[in-house]
């Protein structure tokens, strides 16, 4: 790959490893052109001034997603989609949430959350066979910790799961006819469904997140109903997809060498450390999008207004010029935090959830299934998928 050759971004969705891609892309510069007019940042330095600029806008990447979308509720959740609002509808609509997502929450959460993921790991255990992790632990914990805060009948959790998987192509940066006519199919039922679910909170409150949004006030403010859709709809999406795929792409690490399990079981390694390495070495959330509304300069490139970055996250978690062998799995380096949940204004508000449910998963696989390992050899590979922004495993066997 040459340093004035264009780069292909479709490459990354036919590679079950990223990652050398990405290194290959970073040691031609950490900004490069794209095949299709974007700029691709992958040093460590140029992503976090691009996610901290004030010129970088979010909202004008609405604009490319909302292209042949026809009006209804794909359209509306794209208008509205906290992540591409700019102010001042962000800090307005980020204060209404706050004001109803409070840290407060989240810490009441972690007993039930930490019971949880023991019950279904010791389930596991009792069982012994192999077992699929992804489908039996790694989304079953998240998806029942956004099923509780927003008191979603576990009985619907697979569907809305189902809903937020269908819709998902809709912010892929490439997307096929076929797939954008499902996905919009799949945004009317979301929402249909999500309708129904908020005006049961608007006639009966209760004390979940949905209650709470519905009642948030800042200033005399309050959110708006298709605000309140477009976050119900990326609050349950984002508080399973990405705590599953976080979980399940760390877990697929450490079993690739026995070693690596031994050591978070007798405590070489604490859980938290292994976490947020997790975080670094795989991360979930392969990229986001930012516009600059003004030239700039990035990493030595000139960048004109209205020519998106594709800040991608793995590669800038992985920059030799941050962290020390970056393609070494090291729990407790040393090194800035990762950019897995961004940085500036739109840094993940469920950082800190989704950092605590994977500790008390990982916690509770080291207590019941000290022994965890893959069952043997296998002639097919670890089924890696990316839709949009996520990637993640789709299966990941395991036995006791």
């Amino acid at each position: 790959m040459s340093a004035d050759e264009p780069f292909d971004l479709s490459v990354l969705e036919r590679v079950a490893d990223p990652y050398p891609v990405l290194a290959e892309l970073r040691s031609t510069g950490p900004v490069r052109r794209t095949t299709d007019g974007f700029w691709a940042v992958t040093g460590h330095a140029e992503a976090l001034d691009a996610l901290r600029h004030p010129g970088c806008a979010s909202s004008p990447i609405a604009l490319r997603f909302l292209d042949g979308l026809p009006e209804g509720a794909a359209r509306d959740e794209m208008v509205h989609r906290i992540n591409f609002l700019d102010p001042p509808d962000h800090p307005r609509v980020r204060s209404l949430l706050s004001t109803a997502f409070t840290p407060r929450r989240v810490t009441a959460l972690r007993p039930w959350v930490e019971a949880t993921a023991q019950d279904l790991a010791a389930g596991l255990a009792r069982r012994g066979g192999p077992v699929d992790l992804v489908a039996e632990f790694a989304h079953q914990v998240p998806s029942l910790v956004i099923s509780e805060l927003l008191d979603v009948p576990v009985g619907e959790r697979d569907r809305l799961t189902e809903f937020s998987d269908r819709t998902a192509p809709l912010l892929g940066l490439r997307t096929s006819p076929a797939q954008r006519t499902a996905a919009v199919a799949a945004a009317e039922e979301f929402h249909a469904y999500l309708g129904d679910l908020l005006d049961a909170r608007a006639a009966a409150p209760g004390d979940d997140l949905l209650s709470a949004l519905l009642a948030a006030e800042a200033e005399g403010d309050r959110l708006t109903r298709p605000e309140l859709l477009s976050l119900a709809a990326t609050l349950y999406s984002a508080g399973h997809r990405t705590t599953r795929d976080l979980f399940a792409n760390g877990v697929s690490v450490l079993l690739d060498d026995p070693d690596r399990w031994q050591r978070v079981v007798d405590g070489r390694w604490t859980v938290p450390d292994v976490v947020g390495e997790f975080l670094r070495f795989e991360t979930p959330t392969l990229y986001v999008v930012r516009v600059p509304l003004e030239p700039m300069v990035l990493g030595g490139a000139e960048v004109g207004p209205w020519e998106p970055l594709v800040v991608l996250l793995g590669a800038a978690n992985r920059d030799p010029a941050v962290y020390d062998a970056p393609d070494e799995f090291r729990p407790g380096r040393a090194g800035p935090p990762p950019l897995s949940f961004a940085f500036g204004a739109h840094y993940c508000l469920g950082a800190s959830l989704a950092r605590s449910e994977a500790e008390a998963m990982l916690g509770a696989l080291v207590a019941e299934l000290p022994g965890l390992h893959e069952p043997g050899p296998s002639a097919a590979p670890r089924p890696w998928r990316q839709r949009g922004a996520f990637r993640g495993l789709d299966h990941l066997l395991v036995t006791a």
